[in-house]
């Protein structure tokens, strides 16, 4: 039970991890978020390239609530740069998900740990792309008031549809899992000292 409780060096891990993936995140952001037609595949690119930190994280800090904090922190830094409010939500309500997921298996289980990315990213992606369909006025406001052009604007919510949507969020299920299974290949020799099956 001990080994179990979050110290000041895992906070610290934890941390670090964070704003790691918060730069794959921004780096991302950065290149698909200057294509209207592009953006929707931007969760895609996250699990993708995102899920060597994401593995890598959980085995340096196997334990409860790490993933819940990570998510967390980096929806206030999204939000902070930012990101409109139903992204934070994916990112909050997505990490609680995956942490209960994973700690199923105790965070050494793979497929546990793999499915827990993968709920993560289809939350974060519905937060991201559901307020553009629903609440296509206030998007563009938010667009608009944040520097992007309304011809890019009119561009991404003539291209964005339910369709779409569900595709990509398809696309970034399936993405997350490959991310995951390229950062075991990567961290095989962590996977097997840390006990990862």
């Amino acid at each position: 039970m001990e080994q179990n409780k979050l110290k000041a060096k895992d906070l610290i891990t934890t941390a670090i991890f964070t704003v790691l993936f918060a730069l794959v995140v921004f780096a991302c952001s950065m290149t698909l978020g200057m294509i209207p037609f592009g953006f929707p595949f931007l969760v895609s690119a996250i699990g993708l390239t995102g899920g060597v930190v994401w593995t890598y994280m959980r085995v340096k800090v196997p334990k409860r609530f790490t993933i819940t904090i990570q998510c967390v922190v980096s929806g206030l830094l999204f939000f902070i740069v930012g990101t409109h409010w139903g992204t934070v939500v994916g990112c909050v309500v997505g990490g609680i998900l995956a942490d209960s997921i994973t700690s199923m298996g105790s965070y050494k289980n793979f497929k546990l740990t793999s499915a827990g990315f993968a709920v993560f990213c289809l939350c974060v992606h519905c937060g991201a792309f559901m307020v553009p369909l629903v609440a296509r006025d206030y998007y563009y406001d938010y667009c608009v008031t944040n520097g992007m052009t309304a011809e890019w604007t009119n561009a991404f919510l003539g291209f964005m549809s339910w369709p779409v949507m569900l595709g990509t969020g398809a696309l970034a299920v399936l993405c997350a899992a490959l991310g995951i299974l390229i950062g075991k290949t990567i961290l095989k020799k962590h996977f097997v000292k840390g006990g990862i099956v």
